[in-house]
């Protein structure tokens, strides 16, 4: 007769080896922190009752043993919070500069956040692009072309970071109703904005399919069992923004190259404004949930997964053991 349930299998079957229902290896309860080793998985945790198919579930990974080790695991660990918290960092930055902004324009009184904002910003980004770095190569058995897209996204950072500091440490220290009245005079400053948003769409087309892969790496997320924050998605947030500047730019252009300033002008640079001011917050919230996504991560890739084979020992190996002692 053939068995059936979790012991699994077809024991006339020769190779096939089935699972013990008893936990052999050591496994937490996720409900309380109970060492459940030695425990029917049929069983409860003896501490809060909770289910242990529910901790199975929730924590061992059955094809843990199926992925590649990471070259450096700590550093790649790091590495994707170093560029996550930076890029959130350098937006943050960004929303400082138009509070003030805002603050001055309505009551005259500054805050005096405008000398260091963009300084702390552009670091930010600095730092967020060193932790990109170690998203070119993770493993040592990596596609030619995953690497060489991966470098040159991190590539992009260099231009990002100039314009960056173009914008909001040169053109922001010395002008101001950047956000509240523009006009003719930011029409550099738009075309500026889309050249980084070139570079933004650069880095993310270049890291993504190897952050995706260091993402897949954890089982709640390659189940589907929590949301992921894509990073198309900020990019697409990045892109609303960007629509803003080429409102700008054509209302600048139609008022003093086609002489159809006036009203439409006015209207474009007032959807521009609006534009701009929603893309950025779908940013920042992009940008929040991409760094909350990265700290749920980087245990994972600190250490390897819990396999079926940590917890488990198979019938066979258990009868091995018994017949050696």
């Amino acid at each position: 007769m053939k068995d059936s349930g979790l012991d699994g299998v077809v024991p006339d079957k020769p190779g096939v080896e089935t699972i013990a229902r008893q936990l052999t290896g050591e496994l937490i309860c996720i409900g309380c922190g109970y060492n459940l080793r030695g425990l029917s998985i049929r069983g409860v945790c003896p501490e809060c009752e909770m289910s242990i198919r529910a901790t199975l579930l929730g924590i061992v990974d059955p094809q843990a043993e199926e992925l590649e080790d990471l070259s450096m695991p700590g550093m790649s660990a790091y590495g994707i919070l170093l560029w996550s918290v930076g890029a959130l960092i350098a937006c943050l930055a960004v929303w400082v500069l138009r509070i003030d902004e805002i603050v001055r324009a309505k009551s005259n009184v500054s805050f005096g956040f405008v000398g260091w904002a963009g300084l702390v910003g552009l670091i930010a980004l600095i730092v967020s692009g060193f932790g990109a770095l170690t998203m070119i190569r993770p493993y040592r058995h990596m596609g030619r072309w995953m690497t060489i897209r991966a470098a040159i996204g991190v590539s992009a950072y260099i231009p990002v970071a100039l314009v960056y500091a173009v914008i909001y440490r040169g053109f922001d220290q010395t002008a101001s109703m950047r956000l509240i009245n523009p006009g003719s005079e930011y029409l550099e400053r738009s075309m500026l904005r889309l050249g980084m948003f070139v570079g933004v769409a650069l880095i993310i087309w270049g890291i993504r399919p190897n952050a995706l892969k260091l993402a897949m790496r954890s089982v709640i997320v390659r189940t589907g069992r929590v949301d992921r924050q894509s990073i198309y998605a900020v990019l697409a947030s990045f892109g609303v923004a960007a629509i803003g500047d080429v409102f700008n730019i054509v209302g600048i252009l139609s008022g003093e190259i086609g002489g159809f300033g006036g009203v439409v002008g006015d209207l474009l640079m007032q959807f521009h404004v609006v534009l701009v001011a929603f893309g950025s917050v779908l940013i920042t919230l992009g940008l929040v949930n991409i760094v909350v996504d990265c700290v749920r991560l980087r245990p994972v890739l600190m250490h390897r997964g819990v396999g079926l084979s940590d917890v488990f020992e198979t019938n066979r190996e258990k009868e091995a053991r018994e017949g050696g002692s």
